[in-house]
């Protein structure tokens, strides 16, 4: 992928050296060329990571007063070339630049793809981001300019401090590792939504959304909808395969990234797979709820089987640990903690002889492969993959519990949300709460995971595209509008996406219990994490005096026990917990942070 920066208005040589600065911040997400452009109203940067039209695409991209910087892939160029009329054989920066030129935003409902770009139309300037987030967006208005970006790092080097006031501490606090759509951590600072562009004109703006996910009726029986699913997933993991550049997939031995590399290796000769283990896993990792069996295992037997090379990426764990600093800078604040490191690690592995990789994110969210699909926590209020907001609360400084009422702030972004779900009236009331649902995890938890996906992979050295075919915008569509009946079926998750691989895909795969990204389960990284923490904690200045009870944290440090609730999702338990802690710490040291109250 790319890196893109915008900022409006242009006064002097320098304001023009702290730009080119601010865009370098990017450079890990294009190492391949920069391209600057100048002009009386507009500061446009671009950092490229070449993979389409490699001799051509330089950007900024320019026809005559409009200007392009663009961030992503389009899938379906060959139907948009032909609505321009147009044969050369161009590549898709081009060709949106074009489309962009003859309709303007109108073009928006006729891409299908992952991007985020900066579209300059004379004194107008529009941001736009793909409608489910897969590419980042973040903007800022600072003293009536606007500042765009692909990760919040060069915003803050354009704007010279990084401040969090109390409703960036509840994202962190009651929301983190995930956070609201449209919000971050950082005051001044914001999301752009997915499926949905920003506005500017003359320093005023407005944000509009161009996308939402259609509803209708879907009258398909069970066995059309399996034939459906399995075309339209097979014909988005092809077009996802084109590229100049050669391409290789993730591969957990789950049934998602096994469908794809299946798939990929019927189109292209030996194909290379990468799946992650961690030091330590196979001596003790324990069977639980949802973690039932090793990954490595089958991965190995799905690659044996589709005749792949299947490269394991062993994160030792002091690499492991190390990698927790990295992620703090690729994601601008604290994350997922050793998930994202090793996606880092991982990543690295792959880009020693790949540019791009196909991922299996966003299938659970849209085929109700998480239990909270099926399990009572569907009845519950509030996000489901945060159930332990009033053991968040607890371990706060008292000024801090009172003042930021953690509960209270999740559970009205969760209220919001609900709200904005897309509904079909016809539907039945068990049906509305499975359309809520889904949307609940495409708007929220999907996109903390691509969140995760993009700023790791591209946070790698050389960083890596990661694409993912699950997020393809007719296949969202589809399986939004179909019954949960056919995704829950038999008691088994998923039931709709097994069959329609059934007989492609190995069956020790397709009858294999959905099991998650792995985590570490190193005593050895455990024992570290802590030993961590509480040398952070022996400096009395840390961050978290401010934030918490260090009499309760200390505590938890001692304690023997497991969280009764995870953490976040459905893995991330007290090691999390605490290595989230050490980030924080990190974060608002390396960051320089000012906490605003």
């Amino acid at each position: 992928m790319c890196g893109i920066l915008y900022k409006s208005s242009f006064y002097s040589k320098k304001d023009e050296t702290l730009f080119i600065d601010a865009l370098r911040t990017l450079k890990h997400r294009g190492p391949d060329e920069e391209g600057v452009l100048f002009t009386a109203s507009h500061m446009l940067g671009h950092e490229r990571l070449s993979i389409v039209d490699l001799n051509g695409g330089h950007q900024p991209m320019s026809l005559i007063n409009k200007h392009l910087i663009y961030n992503g892939e389009l899938y379906n160029t060959i139907e948009l070339k032909e609505i321009l009329e147009i044969n050369d054989n161009i590549g898709d920066t081009n060709i949106l630049l074009r489309l962009l030129d003859k309709e303007g935003m109108n073009s928006l409902s006729k891409l299908n793809g992952i991007y985020g770009f900066v579209f300059v139309d004379n004194d107008i300037v529009y941001a736009v981001r793909d409608p489910f987030g897969v590419k980042p967006v973040f903007y800022s208005i600072d003293n009536g300019d606007l500042i765009v970006s692909s990760e919040i790092k060069a915003i803050l080097k354009l704007k010279g401090e990084a401040v969090v006031d109390s409703e960036g501490l509840k994202e962190l606090l009651a929301m983190g590792p995930s956070h609201s759509i449209g919000k971050t951590i950082y005051k001044g600072i914001y999301e752009l939504p997915p499926g949905c562009y920003l506005k500017y004109d003359k320093n005023n703006y407005e944000i509009i959304q161009y996308y939402t996910i259609p509803t209708y009726k879907n009258n398909l029986s069970y066995n059309e909808a399996v034939n459906k699913t399995n075309e339209l997933l097979t014909n988005a993991i092809k077009n996802q395969m084109i590229s100049d550049v050669d391409i290789a997939c993730f591969l957990s031995g789950g049934l998602d990234s096994s469908i794809i590399s299946t798939i990929v290796s019927k189109n292209k000769e030996k194909l290379d797979c990468y799946t992650i283990d961690y030091e330590d896993n196979k001596k003790d990792f324990i069977p639980n709820e949802f973690e039932k069996s090793r990954d490595y295992d089958y991965a190995l037997k799905v690659s044996n089987s589709i005749n792949a090379n299947l490269h394991t990426a062993l994160i030792d764990n002091e690499t492991l640990i190390n990698n927790l600093k990295r992620a703090v800078i690729c994601k601008d604040g604290p994350g997922m903690t050793d998930i994202d490191s090793s996606m880092i690690y991982i990543s690295e592995e792959i880009s020693k002889k790949y540019k791009v990789a196909l991922s299996g994110e966003c299938a659970d969210e849209l085929f109700a492969g998480y239990s909270w699909f099926y399990s009572k926590e569907k009845e519950k209020k509030g996000f489901p993959w945060i159930r332990n907001l009033k053991d968040r609360e607890v371990l706060l400084n008292p000024k801090w519990r009172k003042k930021l009422n953690l509960c209270e702030y999740a559970l009205n972004e969760y209220e919001n949300a609900i709200k904005e779900a897309p509904i079909n009236e016809l539907d039945n009331n068990f049906e509305k709460k499975h359309r809520q649902m889904t949307y609940l995890n495409i708007r929220y938890f999907m996109a903390n995971l691509l969140d995760r996906k993009d700023r790791m992979t591209m946070g790698a050295v050389p960083p890596i595209e990661a694409r993912v075919p699950f997020c393809d915008k007719n296949l969202v569509e589809f399986l939004y509008n179909l019954p949960f009946k056919y995704k829950y079926r038999y008691k088994t998750e998923k039931k709709l996406l097994r069959d329609a691989y059934k007989g492609i895909v190995i069956d020790d795969v397709i009858n294999r219990k959905k099991s998650p990204y792995p985590k570490s389960n190193s005593l050895v990284y455990e024992a570290k994490i802590k030993e961590l923490l509480l040398k952070t904690l022996e400096d009395k200045n840390s961050i978290l005096y401010e934030l918490f009870d260090i009499e309760k944290i200390m505590k938890l440090l001692n304690s023997k026990e497991e969280l009764k609730t995870p953490w976040y999702g459905q893995l991330m338990r007290k090691t999390s917990f605490f290595a989230y802690l050490y980030q924080i710490d990190y974060w608002y040291r390396k960051y320089n942070i000012r906490i605003e109250e």
